[in-house]
């Protein structure tokens, strides 16, 4: 409220309520229905948070490169180990790059299911000669997030054998 001069008017509140006005009202505010809710809250989204980190930070599909051998100007064998769930198929992605870094052979491969802990060996064909071969990645269901090839223009990608058995 204001007076008539324009300055507020100043409310006393009372350090304490008459005992009517306590009874009708009631003194004692417990909050414990939103602190419980709060808490709950608290805890879904510290959950939701662990398990995305943890699927995160612990992919279904893990690779290794043991080795890669240049066997001519159109061919390096990739020799990997995969470890996964064998009962779902898996992807992988192979490349081959030349001595300037320009992909030569890049390979989307499927590993049937079966066993979860093989060794891979996959010959990738190539558009010329490769110097190093790389796994970008292998994801279980669904193929991996991994860079796309990225050939010198002009340059097609040989002809890939798609499946190999997993078993």
């Amino acid at each position: 409220m204001r007076t008539a001069a324009g300055s507020p008017k100043a409310v006393a509140v009372p350090e304490t309520l008459s005992p009517r006005m306590a009874a009708r009202y009631g003194t004692d505010r417990s909050s414990t229905g939103l602190r419980v809710l709060i808490t709950c809250v608290a805890v879904v989204f510290l959950a939701v948070v662990a398990v995305i980190t943890w699927r995160m930070a612990a992919p279904g599909a893990q690779s290794t490169l043991v080795r890669f051998v240049v066997v001519s100007d159109s061919r390096v064998d990739v020799t990997f180990d995969l470890q996964r769930d064998g009962s779902t198929e898996t992807t992988c992605v192979l490349r081959a790059r030349a001595q300037d870094h320009a992909d030569v052979g890049y390979a989307p491969v499927l590993i049937t299911a079966g066993r979860s802990d093989l060794q891979v060996t996959y010959p990738l064909a190539t558009a010329s000669r490769a110097t190093t071969a790389e796994v970008l990645g292998c994801a279980d269901a669904a193929p991996p997030r991994v860079d796309p090839p990225q050939f010198v223009p002009g340059t097609v990608n040989p002809p890939q054998q798609p499946v190999v058995d997993g078993t």
